[in-house]
């Protein structure tokens, strides 16, 4: 039966009406899932940058931390800070170096009854109470330190002067401690302000555009809460989150507009989309697990290889070191050529750390001039010793900076060996760091090993 011209318009219309629907919940459905994406990549991106916020400040503890057992465990020290208190020597060697060189913002000597014997406030020999200087966790972290025995050292954070800070204490020590001496010590104090310098630095480093200190009353996005050292009270950092999900949608709700117009533009745009948004999640992914500086792995894929060799050697697998890497000079290029010079060297020493390796060795960067290497297969000491030796003679080959001068580092490296000394990643790379600064201890440029240490 012939279909009439208004049936026909009714069929039409319903067809139509169908597809209008059908294209509209496709349309909306699309539009639905570019949100989600772009929501989940702007999660991803910011708790990551949470994640560098927090390290940031974690890093620069550690590094202050062990810039103090330099200046604590010096035997002229103890004679001109313990034995025969010098303030004068105190100012030249401790208070003002540590101000004007590395920027540390006050330095103490705090005798065992918890008073100091010598303090530094910004360059200025100070007479205030140390306890109402120090504060948000400073006793806590004292007791910390003293709770970790005569060679014990610490950090955290505190209130210096009634503003975030970062704080280490070390003990003072002969170089070469003494194990029948393990009664209290004096103990060295630095502290380096939470300042707009810092911050700034941290920004730079860690990709953080704005970072700053808010109330945490804000309650921002982009924010990072780190508690004192107390656990009572906290500081809150600020800063521009990264959000990858608006580029997105900038691209792809014009996109979504013509689709509307044109069914057959929405496969072509629509896979278009996709791919580009993979293509996203792929590089914040990878954003998440290397280090931007040098390319290599960072903290976060370290611990993850690390588990999966411990779990791999649990099921039958291979032994396996864990090497804990610390550049020797690299201070010196970094203060007195400049921050890009430094960097230029972080990315040469991680090339040639890398050339140094074999296939299945893997190598990451833990931040600053700290990396560490997992090498399969090795079980004994001198396996990493001629590794590590390789490492530190490829390290030391001058390198050319963008000035065209000549400069150089070294390397002290500290090796663990599973499952001998360890099995998780965080007993490893502590058993490593625990060996390298036994290295550091002992002349540095030396590649050292857990047991050596623990001896």
């Amino acid at each position: 039966m012939k279909q009439s011209p208004a049936g026909l318009r009714q069929l039409v219309a319903k067809i139509t009406n169908v597809a209008v629907v059908l294209v509209a919940v496709l349309l909306c459905g699309l539009l639905g899932v570019l949100w989600l994406i772009a929501d989940y990549q702007t999660s991803v991106a910011q708790r990551e940058q949470t994640k560098l916020a927090e390290g940031a400040v974690k890093v620069r503890g550690e590094h202050i931390e062990k810039t103090a057992m330099d200046y604590g465990a010096w035997d002229e020290a103890v004679e001109r800070l313990v034995v025969s208190p010098d303030a004068t020597w105190a100012d030249e060697n401790i208070g003002r170096p540590t101000f004007e060189n590395l920027g540390f913002d006050m330095a103490f000597v705090v005798m065992p009854d918890g008073s100091a014997s010598y303090a530094m406030v910004r360059g200025e020999r100070s007479e205030d109470v140390v306890s109402r200087l120090l504060a948000g966790g400073y006793e806590e972290l004292l007791a910390e330190q003293r709770a970790k025995g005569a060679e014990g050292s610490t950090s955290g954070l505190i209130l210096a002067d009634g503003k975030p800070a970062i704080a280490a204490i070390v003990p003072i020590r002969p170089l070469v401690a003494d194990a029948a001496d393990e009664g209290p010590r004096h103990v060295l104090v630095l502290v380096d302000t939470l300042d707009t310098q810092m911050l700034s630095e941290f920004a730079r480093i860690y990709l953080l555009p704005s970072l700053r200190i808010v109330d945490s009353a804000e309650a921002p996005d982009a924010h990072a809460l780190l508690l004192m050292a107390d656990h009572q009270q906290g500081v809150t950092l600020q800063w521009e989150g990264a959000r990858p999900g608006d580029e997105l949608l900038a691209m792809a709700i014009p996109a979504w507009a013509i689709v509307a117009l044109a069914f057959g533009a929405l496969t072509f745009l629509f896979i278009r989309q996709t791919s580009s948004a993979a293509r996203a999640v792929a590089d914040s992914e990878w954003r998440a697990t290397h280090d931007a500086l040098t390319g290599l792995p960072n903290r976060v894929l370290l611990f993850e290889r690390i588990d999966h060799a411990s779990r791999s050697l649990m099921e039958g697998g291979r032994e396996f070191a864990v090497a804990y890497l610390d550049l020797d000079g690299f201070k010196a290029v970094n203060d007195l050529q400049g921050h890009e010079a430094g960097d230029l060297v972080l990315q040469k020493v991680a090339r040639r750390l890398m050339a140094s390796l074999g296939p299945e060795d893997f190598a990451a960067r833990l931040g600053g001039d700290e990396f560490a290497v997992i090498v399969p297969g090795y079980k004994e000491p001198h396996q990493a010793l001629d590794l590590g030796r390789r490492i530190i003679e490829a390290i030391e080959q001058p390198i050319r900076l963008a000035d065209d001068t000549l400069t150089s580092v070294s390397a002290t490296i500290g090796f663990t060996f599973a499952p001998r000394d360890g099995a998780d990643p965080l007993t490893l790379l502590r058993n490593a760091d625990q060996a390298l600064y036994a290295g550091k201890r002992s002349g540095r440029r030396q590649v050292q090993f857990h047991v050596a240490a623990a001896a």
